[in-house]
């Protein structure tokens, strides 16, 4: 049996929407089963969240692989480490953690940091493992929907740095993969999109595809700073943010990858194709 964490959220449930269209059977972990759209669809459900290590005891019971994958948290790590033990103690073979590009020994920035120490602690428990590393989503791109819609433009402070964004889907694809097959032990894949975009490119692609000109503003980190707080109350998540963002802005994304081609035999979704597929959500509102 599979168990998936964050069957819910971009990655998750992209992994179930595959398995389920492989005939793989699994179990959702999940934090409220009516929000669970495959629900009823002959996939098991498990109730509880990760603070609650009865609940993850119970999801467990039965299961050989499981995917850990969860949103950012100030005890992500303590929580993620928490779940891997307790997978270990109840017989998983096999974990599979989506975890950050960045994650790395010397990393430094709060949200990486947490990621490579998971992964150690992961690492050195008694089972079988695969680190999946994306790249920045491009579903990161529907949070500046309604700027692109009303004004024609968007503002990061991520200057002219490249990324080679990749759709959370194809992650979630890669990761249903790794949990349905053998092959992928003690292995870390790189994710990444087909090409690598500074932030004027990908302005310059949505105005390609939305047929009218988009503009990319280069944004202070005191201005993406301010905004962003308006919107995220907790100083710890501020933080984690703003310092990922001038990482990347720093270069540490300018990287891509075969990875998603190797695996799956498909290539991975390029951005052109992402933006025509919401371009509704980046459409100009009526006149």
């Amino acid at each position: 049996m599979i168990l998936l964490t964050g069957a819910t959220g971009r990655v998750g449930k992209a992994a179930a929407t595959e398995l389920l269209s492989k005939g793989v059977p699994f179990r959702a972990f999940v934090r409220d089963a009516d929000k669970f759209e495959h629900a009823g669809d002959g996939v098991e459900v498990a109730v509880g969240d990760f603070t609650d290590l009865d609940s993850v005891a119970r999801a467990l019971q039965g299961v050989t692989r499981a995917l850990i994958v969860m949103g950012n948290h100030p005890e992500q790590a303590e929580l993620e480490q928490g779940f891997a033990t307790v997978a270990a103690e109840a017989g998983v073979a096999h974990l599979v953690k989506v975890s950050s590009m960045e994650a790395a020994p010397d990393a430094t920035a709060a949200l990486p940091k947490n990621h490579f120490e998971t992964e150690q602690t992961i690492a050195e428990l008694d089972l079988d493992w695969t680190f999946l590393r994306p790249n920045y989503y491009m579903q990161n791109m529907l949070m500046y929907a309604a700027s692109v819609s009303r004004a024609s433009s968007f503002a990061l402070p991520l200057g002219r740095a490249n990324t080679a964004m990749i759709d959370a889907r194809d992650v979630g694809r890669v990761a249903a993969l790794v949990l349905s097959e053998g092959g992928h032990e003690q292995q870390i894949y790189r994710l990444t999109g087909p090409e690598l975009l500074n932030f004027h490119d990908v302005a310059e692609q949505m105005s390609t595809v939305l047929q009218r000109s988009i503009e990319y503003i280069e944004q202070t980190p005191d201005a993406f700073r301010e905004v962003l707080g308006q919107f995220i109350q907790s100083p710890w998540q501020l933080d984690a943010v703003c310092e990922l963002f001038g990482e990347i802005a720093a270069g540490s994304l300018d990287e891509q990858t075969t990875a998603v081609a190797d695996l799956l035999d498909t290539p991975p979704t390029p951005f052109a194709a992402f933006v025509a597929e919401f371009a509704g959500a980046f459409s100009a509102p009526a006149p």
